[in-house]
């Protein structure tokens, strides 16, 4: 398995509207060094690499610092995805952090907010990171993620990210084109700014959904959200498909569960087993 996309925090310093932090209820939830610190020991064998996310702001968390030693010692990548408020408090620390693979900005995430100036304040930061990291961390991947295209209201915040990223990088974005199968465009060295359209969180809510579809989780990847419930994907923020919980259970035992073999299985035959998967856009984006 490639991944495992541990939330070390469910807690977010942004209320976006496309995302589900926004519509939570329950009080904000840390992982504590103890439980991260098990959960690295169990599934080091089982990954290559980690992200720090499902949902919530992972560059929030006090004790970050600490995770990444941790991940180091394990020998695990770490990939982290944020919206980069918080970059210039992170910037010396996820530079001096080895084991720190791979960054993606979430640039869209700035679009709601109603101060513009602070907005691309903030995405200024997010360049100054990637200038420097160019410099002193060539081996360090960095996507700049828009998330928003074909939002016809986004257009304008698009256009002043693309700005800023052809200014700072001297490059031109005007004749590159979004498509499904080009979505992610050079920079520089390993800067990339990654176009793609929103997709709608599933819930497991809705009802009369086919059940044909695949998904690439259990194979590729797994979640572990920050109680150590260990979720087959990695938009399962609410545990839907929870598959059991670490450290209480291995990962070995938790992925040879029925539940789990059943929706791996399914999914080898193009079958959504699962409500959650039937109600899930996501896994419209592969083919059958």
């Amino acid at each position: 398995m490639k991944y495992a996309y541990i939330e070390i925090a469910n807690a977010c310093n942004l209320n976006c509207s496309f995302c589900p932090y926004s519509q939570k209820t329950h009080s904000p939830s840390w992982m504590s060094v103890e439980l991260f610190s098990k959960i690295i020991d169990d599934i080091k064998n089982h990954v290559e690499e980690i992200y720090l996310h499902v949902l919530g702001e992972p560059l929030l968390h006090p004790n970050l610092n600490i995770f990444l030693e941790i991940a180091k010692k394990a020998h695990l990548c770490v990939n982290i995805t944020t919206n980069g408020t918080l970059i210039k408090k992170n910037h010396q620390l996820l530079l001096e952090s080895t084991v720190v693979r791979q960054i993606n900005f979430s640039v869209h995430a700035l679009e709601e907010w109603n101060n513009q100036e602070k907005a691309l304040s903030a995405l200024n930061d997010m360049l100054l990171f990637a200038q420097e990291a160019a410099e002193k961390r060539p081996d360090l991947y960095i996507n700049f993620r828009l998330w928003n295209i074909q939002k016809e209201n986004s257009s304008h915040w698009n256009r002043l990210v693309s700005s800023q990223l052809e200014s700072t990088f001297h490059c031109d974005l005007s004749s590159h084109d979004f498509s499904i199968r080009h979505k992610s465009f050079p920079l520089q060295n390993r800067i990339y700014l990654h176009f793609d359209t929103r997709f709608e969180w599933p819930d497991g809510k809705q009802e009369g959904l086919s059940t044909k579809g695949t998904c690439k989780a259990l194979d590729s990847h797994i979640g572990i959200l920050c109680d150590g419930r260990v979720v087959a994907c990695c938009l399962d923020h609410n545990g839907n498909l929870e598959l059991g919980k670490l450290p209480k259970q291995t990962l070995s035992s938790i992925l040879s569960s029925p539940r789990a073999v059943a929706m791996k299985q399914g999914f080898k035959e193009k079958k959504l087993v699962e409500p959650f998967c039937q109600s899930c856009g996501f896994c419209k984006r592969f083919k059958v």
